[in-house]
C-alpha cells in the first residue's frame, strides 16, 4: 500500500509541474498591447454558495441572499427608507442601483446607481454614512487607500474622485474629472498601487497621489482588449494578478502584470455573453454571473444568477437583478482587517 500511495503522489506531482510550466509559457505583454489572448474552457462547476449581494433594480433595493439556506433574504437596503438617512431631494440619485460591493472587511457596502448616486452604507445600521452625486449614469465605484472614493460614469465618460467626509453629505470636495470614454468600472490594485478601469476596448491603469485635499489620477498603462464594449471588471478571488473582465459577448481573465487576456468559454466551448457582473470565491463557491436574459423586455437585467455554464444558482422572477457579488473579503484591493477611515476625520 505504501508503494502505491507514493507512486500516486509522484504522478500527481508530474501533472502539477506540467500545469505550472504551461502557465509560465504564456507570452508577456507590453503597455498598449492588443489582443494578447489565450483561451480556457470552464469545467462543470458545482453551485454551492453562501451569501450574495444583489442590486435588485426592479424593487429599488440592495439585498443579501443566502443561497445555501433556502434563498433567504438576510438583509435589505432601500434609499427611500428612513434608516438610510438620505435626504428626500437626493433619493432619486439612487434609482436603478448599478453596483453594490462589500468593503471594509464586509462591514460596509459601497453602492452606485444609474441615477448618479454613490454611497457608503453601514451594514449593521443600514445608514448611508456618506453619499454624494457623481452623475453621468454611474456604473461603479471604488475605495482608494486613504478613504476617498472614485466613481466611473458611462454617460460623458469620466472618473471622479470624492474626498469622503462622513460629516458632509452631497457636498464633498471633488478632484477633477478624468475623461475615459464609456468607462464602466473601477478596481483598486493593492499590490501594484494602481487603479484599473475599462471602457470601450481599453483597459487602463492609473496611479493615485493619495492626497486628501487635491486627489488626482495619472495614467500609467493601457492595454487594448481583443474586443470592445467593456462592462464588468472585478478581482478573481484569491489572485493578486488577475481580474475578470466582461464585454457584450465574452468573458476574459486578464493578468494585469502581463496584459494577457484569457478568453473564458463554457464547458461546451461557447462564448459567455451579456454578462453584467462576474464574481468568484474560494472552494465551495461557484463563479457566478449576472447575464441579461431579456425577460419582460428588460434587456439590461435578469431574474436569474447562474454559473459560467448556465446552471441556476439563484432565481426569483420578482427580481430584476443588475450585478451580483459574493459577500467575501476582496484581498486584491483591500488589506486584511481594513476598517472605515477617511482623510478628513482619521
Amino acid at each position: 500500500m505504501r508503494r502505491i500511495f507514493s507512486f500516486s503522489l509522484f504522478i500527481s506531482l508530474l501533472i502539477t509541474l506540467g500545469c505550472s510550466r504551461e502557465m509560465s509559457q504564456r507570452p508577456p505583454a507590453s503597455d498598449d498591447a492588443g489582443e494578447l489572448l489565450t483561451t480556457e474552457v470552464v469545467a462543470s462547476e458545482e453551485a454551492t454558495a453562501k451569501e450574495m449581494i444583489i442590486c435588485d433594480q426592479k424593487n429599488a433595493r440592495i439585498v443579501m441572499v443566502d443561497v445555501a439556506n433556502g434563498n433567504k433574504i438576510t438583509w435589505e437596503w432601500k434609499p427611500t427608507a428612513s434608516y438610510a438617512m438620505i435626504r428626500s431631494g437626493a433619493q432619486g440619485w439612487f434609482s436603478n442601483l448599478s453596483e453594490a460591493k462589500p468593503v471594509y472587511s464586509g462591514k460596509y457596502i459601497l453602492a452606485t446607481a444609474s441615477g448618479g448616486g454613490v454611497a457608503i452604507i453601514n451594514v449593521s445600521t443600514k445608514k448611508a454614512i456618506w453619499y454624494d452625486y457623481a452623475g453621468g449614469n454611474t456604473h461603479s465605484a471604488e475605495l482608494l487607500p486613504n478613504g476617498n472614493v472614485v466613481t466611473a460614469s458611462t454617460t460623458g465618460g469620466y472618473l471622479l474622485i470624492f474626498t469622503v467626509d462622513s460629516y458632509i453629505n452631497d457636498d464633498s470636495k471633488q478632484g477633477g474629472k478624468v475623461m475615459f470614454e464609456d468607462v464602466h468600472n473601477v478596481v483598486w490594485d493593492r499590490t501594484n498601487k494602481l487603479l484599473w478601469a475599462a471602457g470601450k476596448d481599453k483597459l487602463k491603469a492609473f496611479s493615485y497621489n493619495n492626497s486628501c485635499g487635491s486627489p488626482t489620477l495619472t495614467l500609467k498603462k493601457t492595454y487594448t482588449m481583443p474586443q470592445g464594449n467593456a462592462h464588468d471588471l472585478f478581482p478573481v478571488h484569491g489572485s493578486t494578478t488577475d481580474l475578470w473582465l466582461s464585454n457584450s459577448n465574452h468573458v476574459y481573465r486578464v493578468n494585469v502584470n502581463t496584459g494577457v487576456f484569457t478568453l473564458i468559454k463554457n464547458s461546451a466551448g461557447a462564448n459567455i455573453s451579456k454578462v453584467k457582473s462576474i464574481s468568484s470565491g474560494p472552494a465551495g463557491y461557484t463563479t457566478i454571473i449576472d447575464a441579461a436574459n431579456g425577460k419582460g423586455g428588460e434587456t439590461w437585467r435578469t431574474d436569474v444568477i447562474t454559473d459560467l455554464n448556465g446552471a441556476t444558482v439563484f432565481k426569483n422572477t420578482s427580481f430584476g437583478m443588475y450585478k451580483a457579488r459574493w459577500k467575501l473579503v476582496n484581498s486584491f484591493s483591500y488589506p486584511a482587517g481594513d476598517s472605515f477611515h477617511e482623510c478628513t476625520h482619521p
